[in-house]
């Protein structure tokens, strides 16, 4: 069961009732400068602030957001799939599809309650979908008609899916850190012979395997065998 705090869930254990609405927050890529851009929306009115965390976020509202599916949650490691559901009118919602690349952007979702009397926030927003898009097509609507923008997010379990790389370029490395010289020479790894003491590489010339004996000298074969310091006296 998840935190709401104190205030909230006094509100929720009274008869009064209660009203929820849901921020949709993206970290959006922009095809023409490749920046990342964060958008914001949510299914209350105008433009409105929120704080989440310590960084205040600004969310578009007037009807951008028509819905979500019930949120499910669940122990374990399935990836689950989430249905966030745009009316396609709003200037924004086309933009934010063709404008920014979104598939595979971080997407959170936040559940903010006010008091349905007053109209004033109660409590703080609490973070209910942590995931990543999965798509977000723009269909076509007939003339004269209206069509809705549907976002799919999978949730953070995606993450535990995906495969290492298994090669890394000096270039990508430098993108990173670009005093980092460890990938410097992994173009030519393995095809250069290297040189341990006496032997080299299984790229270069292998060092020998037998040896060849020595050719014997005048005295040897004449049966002297050696050098002798004295006289051979009978």
């Amino acid at each position: 069961m998840r935190d709401y705090g104190t205030a909230t869930e006094s509100m929720l254990a009274s008869l009064s009732g209660v009203i929820s609405r849901h921020l949709v927050w993206l970290q959006a890529r922009r095809r023409s400068t490749g920046l990342i851009e964060a958008v914001g929306f949510w299914n209350g009115l105008d433009v409105r602030q929120f704080t989440i965390g310590e960084t205040a976020r600004s969310y578009q509202g007037a009807g951008s957001i028509l819905g979500l599916d019930p949120i499910r949650g669940e122990v374990g490691l399935n990836v689950r799939m989430h249905t966030i559901r745009f009316s396609g009118i709003p200037a924004a919602v086309v933009n934010l599809v063709n404008l920014y690349e979104l598939r595979g952007r971080p997407v959170e979702v936040h559940r903010v309650f006010f008091d349905p009397v007053k109209a004033v926030q109660v409590g703080v927003p609490v973070r209910v979908i942590k995931g990543w898009v999965e798509e977000m097509p723009l269909p076509r609507a007939a003339v004269g008609q209206s069509v809705d923008v549907t976002m799919t997010v999978a949730s953070a379990a995606r993450a535990l899916t995906r495969t290492l790389a298994l090669k890394k370029s000096d270039s990508a490395q430098r993108r990173i850190n670009a005093a980092d010289r460890g990938r410097e020479y992994a173009a030519t790894s393995g095809a250069v012979p290297v040189f341990w003491g006496a032997g080299k590489s299984q790229n270069g010339t292998p060092p020998p395997t037998t040896t060849k004996p020595a050719t014997p000298t005048a005295d040897e074969r004449a049966g002297g065998g050696g050098t002798g310091n004295g006289d051979n006296r009978g």
